[in-house]
């Protein structure tokens, strides 16, 4: 099949899902939608009161800049809020995945990017559907370590600020990246000193109210960082299905020990591999991992991010490398992360399966990686499909 149908496919393909969701808006605006919250909190904001609720662990659960972001939506009827806040989220994520296949897949482009936007669908329907944040959030990330990768150091700046209004656990694949990427860490300070003073060019007229925010904002994280619903799917996930839970020092201390985990298999992963774009995407999927398995707050749609990089892996595997047993078995893991939209008994499972795909996804990839170090180093062509490991 030629170049220009691949890309027409793609096409139709995205423009029948977002002609899909708009119908469905239309017929009901505010059916299974989580901007609400959002246009609550950027109402608050023009009003100058708090943004954060007192008590419960739902809510607006961002930085005080994401309501200040979303506010041109807010303003907005229902309907065309709605729909464009989705086509803004869809333009952000599809265009992490046409930068994912120009950069690794350069002979045929159209055709992976293809086969990418139908393996994404799994696990991405659900946040296109409800509106949420991840969507949006997992294509800045990914965009963001792509041009850490590049070295476009103001490029990574900008979505990584994108991405830290998005939302708040973006923190930590920030940081993630000033550790491997000493280049960076000037522009990163500068850019997280903008994030900070940001919401105060919105409010020069009352700057403790945005002061109050921030004091609002820690002292909410803090008492939402500790819910005791279970019906998340971090690592606790994983305990439900033997009616167990972790005790919370115990929780404490492997995230912890996770987190310093990951940093030195990538310190290890960085010497042997020799594109620093394939590397980019490594500290992608290792950085979201680390999230969806310990921020305790990990919903079953937050998944959308192992989605990007398994279906990622999958195809790099089975067009770059050649190694059809593992692309194969990775792509054969994108179903189980929409197991959800099956029904009740489903999300139940979900809530130890998604984070059990996500532990052994991670430690199968780490093994390969691994394992390609026994073999002889073959110097790559960035032209090529041949090998970026």
């Amino acid at each position: 099949m030629k170049s220009s149908y691949w890309a027409f496919a793609s096409i139709v393909l995205w423009s029948v899902l977002v002609v899909s969701l708009s119908l469905l808006i239309f017929h009901n605006p505010t059916s299974r939608t989580v901007t609400l919250a959002y246009v609550q909190a950027s109402t608050r904001f023009l009003q100058k009161v708090p943004l954060y609720e007192s008590s419960g662990i739902h809510g607006f659960l961002y930085f005080p800049h994401f309501a200040i972001f979303f506010t041109p939506f807010a303003l907005l009827p229902p309907i065309p809020r709605e729909i464009l806040w989705r086509i803004f989220s869809l333009l952000i994520f599809v265009g992490a995945l046409r930068k994912l296949t120009t950069s690794f897949f350069p002979l045929y482009p159209d055709k992976i990017f293809f086969y990418f936007s139908l393996l994404i669908l799994f696990s991405a329907l659900a946040s296109i559907r409800n509106g949420q944040t991840n969507l949006a959030l997992s294509g800045s990330l990914v965009l963001s370590f792509l041009a850490c990768g590049e070295k476009h150091w103001l490029k990574a700046a900008f979505f990584f600020f994108l991405s830290l209004i998005f939302k708040p656990i973006a923190l930590f694949p920030f940081v993630y990246a000033t550790i491997f990427y000493p280049s960076f860490k000037k522009t990163a300070f500068w850019l997280f000193l903008l994030f900070v003073l940001f919401p105060f060019f919105f409010c020069l007229d009352h700057p403790l109210y945005i002061v109050e925010q921030y004091l609002l904002f820690m002292k909410r994280m803090t008492t939402v960082s500790q819910p005791n619903e279970a019906n998340f799917a971090d690592i606790q996930g994983l305990f439900h299905v033997v009616h167990g839970e972790l005790p919370f020092a115990l929780s404490l201390v492997i995230r912890s020990l996770a987190a310093i985990g990951i940093i030195l298999l990538a310190f290890r992963l960085k010497r042997w591999s020799k594109s620093p774009l394939f590397f980019s995407m490594l500290l992608y999927s290792f950085s979201t991992a680390y999230l969806l398995l310990c921020n305790p707050r990990t919903e079953l749609n937050s998944y959308v991010f192992l989605g990007l990089s398994l279906g990622f892996f999958s195809l790099y595997f089975l067009f770059v490398e050649k190694q059809n047993a593992i692309g194969l078995f990775l792509l054969a893991l994108q179903p189980f992360l929409g197991i959800e939209a099956f029904g009740k008994r489903w999300v139940e499972m979900g809530l130890w399966l998604k984070p059990l795909i996500c532990l052994f996804s991670q430690i199968l990839l780490s093994w390969q990686l691994f394992k390609a170090q026994t073999k002889p180093n073959v110097e790559s062509d960035p032209n090529s499909q041949s090998s970026l490991l």
